[in-house]
């Protein structure tokens, strides 16, 4: 294998952008550990993080409501995106929201709310948007997402009924507001409609022929009753049920041959509780008289709530997907909205659907308080810190330098504190004899001759000293060391370090080793005390 490695990685290496000549890429660790590679990955990653963080604070405002509800996004037959796409059409402005609006911003704005079942969430959502315009299309249908069963024929957006006949029990409105009148359902509506609009002002000569011949398809008008309360109203509705289950108690007593008695002591009770709870109501409080806007059948469909900004439709037949089937049903969804804006005399531009009974509500919560204004700003602030910190940290390329203590500790910091003082205190130059016994005492070591005693070192070491013929010799060393002064210590101690060099090296003849500039200047036999023995 060449050093350029095998043909894969030279093709790959070749294949990256801004490198030289194939002679000279070296391999594809070289080139993928470029430093401009690596800080790339780390700021892709850095950024990938970040918005990964952003996106889950924000992760409720974009998720889509299940299919089949009655938002304006659903095809659904109870859905609402006909209708919003007709308004576009007629040049509104459609939006969807998540809650309150600025005050500023609710003069021409109409909010309408299309719950896809009764809850008392609604009544505090009025009451937090005040005086502003809001039509409210109750629910009708109860319906959940259409998953295809058997051979059935997977549809997206479709919804099915979830109980029975697919009618939200009409009790279950009393949860929406407190003001909201009795709602009733008229089972067998007349085919031929006769549709009622309070506003003569409105009648216009291209719509009035199409309204009559349009007959709208109910299936159990959904409509108020302003006669009764809602307390009335449940005794009602708990007299039909106790009604039905003594009915089906009948059936089951004939369907076994006995005798069917109604428990006239219940019945007692019953009837005892009723007139006591009618003594109490003996004077019950004046019902509000809310505004009829729209009646089909001389049923109150459409009203304007009593002291309010409100404006109430029971069926929402007239309005959703359903009624954009045909040409007659779109234009009297046209007359409802006309007839909303002009009873409440306020130059409508824009309309809001609100979806936050919906699940899809604007949450609050960290992430996004620190990516909105007025807070982003402060976080832009702490990131671009940040970012200046890392690239400080990345520029220093290692660990900070430490800072040496003045006195060090140990053996080796004792010694070299020792000799700084000596040197502070020019005292160094003394210590030559003592200097030259610690070099006699390694080459002993070096050797070998540790272990002996004194005396036979000293000749050990003599003799080899003759015999590889070291000039100058020990002792002249020794004497000439403990005798120098400041300028001449060093020369003397090197003189020393090159003797013990000589001592440890192979046994070969003094004449072959290369000798140093001091042996040969600096230390001469003249400067030397002649050895005794060579004299």
């Amino acid at each position: 294998m060449s050093r350029l490695g095998t043909a894969k990685e030279r093709h790959l290496a070749q294949s990256l952008p801004g490198r030289g000549t194939a002679a000279r890429r070296p391999g594809i660790s070289t080139v993928l550990f470029r430093p401009l590679t690596l800080i790339s990955l780390i700021l892709i990653g850095f950024f990938a993080f970040g918005a990964l963080i952003v996106l889950s604070g924000f992760a409720n405002d974009f998720r889509k409501a299940p299919p089949g509800q009655a938002t304006p996004r659903s095809v659904s037959a109870v859905g609402y995106k006909a209708f919003s796409n007709y308004l576009e059409y007629l040049d509104y402005d459609v939006v969807e929201t998540r809650g309150s609006r600025d005050e500023y911003d609710r003069e021409n704005r109409l909010v309408i709310y299309t719950p896809s079942r009764p809850a008392r969430r609604l009544g505090q959502l009025l009451k937090s948007e005040g005086d502003a315009i809001n039509l409210v299309i109750l629910p009708k249908w109860s319906v959940g997402q259409m998953i295809a069963k058997g051979d059935e024929e997977k549809r997206k957006g479709w919804a099915r009924k979830s109980s029975k006949k697919g009618l939200i029990y009409t009790g279950f409105y009393e949860n929406l507001m407190e003001d909201i009148p009795a709602i009733r359902r008229h089972d067998e509506p007349s085919p031929d409609a006769q549709i009622f609009f309070n506003s003569p002002e409105l009648q216009r000569p291209d719509l009035q022929n199409e309204e009559a011949r349009y007959q709208p398809n109910f299936k159990d008008l959904q409509y108020f009753d302003l006669n009764i309360g809602w307390s009335g109203y449940q005794n009602e509705l708990r007299e039909d049920a106790r009604l039905e289950k003594e009915e089906l108690r009948r059936k089951k007593a004939e369907a076994k041959g006995e005798t069917y008695e109604p428990k006239k002591k219940k019945e007692e009770k019953k009837s005892e509780a009723d007139q006591t709870k009618d003594d109490k109501e003996e004077t019950p409080e004046p019902l509000p008289e809310h505004k009829i806007i729209l009646k089909i059948d001389g049923r109150a469909v459409l009203i304007h709530l009593e002291d309010t900004q409100t404006y109430v439709l029971s069926e929402p037949d007239l309005i959703n997907t359903m009624a954009f089937t045909t040409q007659g049903g779109a234009q009297l969804a046209t007359r409802i909205l006309d007839t909303v804006l002009y009873d409440s005399t306020a130059e409508i531009t824009s309309v809001d659907f609100d979806v936050n009974l919906h699940g899809i509500e604007a949450n609050r919560n960290i992430i996004k308080l620190m990516v909105t204004p007025p807070f982003l700003a402060a976080t832009l602030c702490l990131l671009a810190a940040g970012g200046l910190v890392g690239w400080q940290g990345f520029n220093r390329f290692g660990d900070p330098a430490r800072m040496r203590p003045d006195y060090a500790h140990g053996p080796v910091s004792l010694a070299r504190t020792a000799a700084e003082f000596m040197g502070i205190a020019n005292r160094a130059h003394k210590t030559g004899e003592d200097y030259a016994a610690l070099i006699r005492r390694q080459v002993a070591a070096d050797l070998g001759y540790k272990s002996r005693m004194a005396g036979d070192i000293d000749t050990l070491l003599d003799a080899r000293e003759k015999r590889l013929k070291i000039q100058p010799v020990f002792e002249n060393l020794k004497h000439s060391i403990t005798n120098a002064d400041i300028q001449t210590y060093g020369h003397y101690a090197q003189a020393l370090a090159a003797w013990r060099s000589a001592m440890t090296q192979s046994d070969f003849p003094q004449a072959d080793l290369p000798q140093t500039d001091l042996l040969q200047s600096d230390i001469t036999q003249a400067e030397l005390p002649q050895d005794p023995q060579n004299s």
